[in-house]
């Protein structure tokens, strides 16, 4: 006789192979947890919203014994290698590309595993840091290329929503930096990232500054754009070009012709003359709607960042570098010379000017820093 927990994992899948020893001879109670998750794209819309009853069916399920460890170790496995799909190849996904394979019958168990992850409650520090591999991989937001699934990274997302504790907080913040704005279900994300800022009583004030848009800008203020290989893993455009936030608040795109000839236009970053032709119309679109998108967030920080200079607010080294520094977009305004800041160490001496061309200065991370003024909102 067949076992049904076994027909829903995929010998041709890596991650079904990784977990099958560990789903064999569960308990009933275990088995009807499995088979359960087993069904979840189908309670699971095309809006990433769980289904209410499947929902509370799931959390009742989990209540069985060693149902926590059981999930705990699927998402572990989803966060090894490959993730679902086993690939980490670029060309590899490459020729893979457009052959319209069925979806692998254990994807909706995977989706399921990574949703009950939000209701397993215990200590959530390593899930935590699971479910965001998980996630970053499935959403094309790490160095390495992965294959996309929307499906995975939106149930990660949603997870981590749902997961107790400031450490889910903590990678979701992360997420928000890494993952690009054009996936699908980044929505999601923001949603989770609401929930759970709620949840724990964060300000209204840094969950805006923690949610700034990175728009896939580098540290150094530019964004590559091409074929994989030739620029950001997760945009693969019918062109070339690279838009740069200059030190002046300034954004730029540089049209890059098959000669290697670069145009560089500014807002509202009209591709040359000929351009469409030699390229996708689309990409060209979308890459100038991308430059917009940047220059509205620019605007939308100069206004943020000319009103702290009278709410007298402080923030730890570490933050600061982190959320205002050294973003590829806050930081352009943080450094310009119309924003005064200040820092104080415990040495009874008060305040003193801070320096932002200043990589490092010995400056503890309990030190405070502080917006002394602003003399006028910087212009780009």
């Amino acid at each position: 006789m067949s076992d049904p927990v076994a027909n829903l994992l995929d010998p041709g899948n890596d991650w079904s192979n990784r977990i099958r020893s560990r789903f064999a001879g569960l308990s009933p109670e275990l088995a009807d947890l499995v088979l359960h998750l087993g069904t979840a794209t189908q309670f699971w819309d095309y809006r990433y919203k769980v289904d209410t009853a499947w929902k509370r069916r799931t959390k009742a399920l989990l209540k069985a014994e060693g149902a926590a460890d059981i999930v705990q170790f699927a998402v572990r496995e989803l966060a090894h290698g490959g993730s679902f799909h086993g690939m980490a190849d670029p060309e590899h996904v490459i020729r893979e590309l457009g052959q319209g394979k069925p979806p692998s019958p254990a994807r909706s168990l995977a989706v399921g595993v990574l949703l009950a992850a939000g209701w397993v409650g215990g200590d959530s520090s390593s899930l935590a840091a699971d479910l965001a591999l998980v996630a970053r991989k499935n959403a094309q937001a790490m160095d390495t290329y992965y294959r996309v699934d929307d499906r995975l990274s939106g149930a990660a997302f949603t997870a981590l929503g749902e997961l107790r504790g400031p450490a889910a907080m903590e990678e979701l913040w992360a997420l928000h930096y890494w993952v690009s704005p054009s996936r699908p279900p980044q929505k999601v994300l923001v949603k989770s990232i609401k929930k759970a800022a709620a949840r724990l009583g964060v300000p209204a004030h840094e969950v805006a500054e923690r949610t700034v848009p990175r728009h896939g800008l580098e540290a150094d203020g530019t964004l590559t754009v091409g074929w994989i290989g030739r620029g950001a893993l997760w945009w693969n455009a019918a062109l070339d070009a690279v838009v740069t936030v200059h030190g002046t608040g300034q954004v730029t795109v540089d049209w890059i012709d098959e000669d290697g000839t670069a145009t560089r236009t500014t807002a509202p970053f009209r591709s040359p003359s000929g351009y469409k032709i030699r390229a996708r119309a689309d990409s060209v679109d979308y890459l100038r709607r991308h430059a917009q998108r940047i220059e509205a967030t620019l605007a939308a920080e100069r206004l943020r960042l000319a009103a702290l200079a009278g709410e007298g607010r402080t923030w730890l080294w570490p933050d600061w570098v982190r959320y205002y520094r050294d973003h590829p977009i806050t930081g352009v305004l943080a450094r310009s010379p119309e924003l005064e800041w200040e820092y104080e160490v415990s040495d009874g001496c008060g305040y003193r000017p801070l320096d932002t061309a200043v990589r490092s200065g010995g400056i503890p991370s309990t030190a405070r820093v502080r917006l002394r003024s602003c003399r006028r909102p910087p212009q780009g």
